[in-house]
């Protein structure tokens, strides 16, 4: 990746993971029977479509086109299957059980390892050398953004950390 186009279509691409991503926390948050537990599924969801709304306003700053197709090649395989299994836990009707959410997070904190690990530390160095370099634009209001979300996916996992020791309490 080295080019404007490659950056929107990673940017593209990241809006993408997070909103499904997002869609699924919710979700679950709306089906799992501890209110606690709910809520904080419910804050990382947030986070999340808060991550995929910036994504797409730097995509826009950018000025390419973009679509699905182009995420497919770029991102691969993982990033595909991380929005299949969001898709599926986003369109689930049933309750969710205690025991049945310590596997979800399991799964779920795959989807923020990929985002915080793999996609979000390129991007950081993508964003950063991209709009210094080529546009020659004042940088510290994109850079900010992208520490900030770097920062909440960080946090995501120290919840999800949270809700399993909360799990794990419960069925002691």
């Amino acid at each position: 990746m080295g080019t404007a186009d490659d950056l929107s279509k990673y940017l593209y691409c990241s809006a993408i993971l997070e909103e499904e991503v997002a869609k699924a926390y919710q979700k679950i948050s709306e089906k799992v029977s501890d209110k606690e537990v709910a809520y904080l599924l419910e804050y990382i969801a947030k986070d999340s479509f808060k991550h995929a709304v910036a994504f797409k306003a730097l995509t826009i700053h950018l000025k390419h086109q973009i679509n699905y197709g182009d995420c497919v090649k770029m991102m691969g395989e993982a990033w595909v299957k991380a929005i299949e299994e969001a898709k599926r836990y986003a369109a689930r009707e049933d309750e969710v059980t205690l025991s049945e959410l310590k596997r979800i997070l399991q799964e779920f904190e795959s989807y923020e390892g990929y985002a915080s690990e793999e996609y979000l530390t390129i991007l950081y160095t993508e964003v950063v050398k991209l709009l210094t370099d080529h546009y020659n634009i004042d940088l510290q209001d994109y850079k900010t953004l992208v520490e900030w979300i770097i920062e909440d996916e960080k946090r995501h996992i120290q919840i999800l950390t949270l809700i399993k020791r909360r799990i794990a309490e419960q069925a002691a």
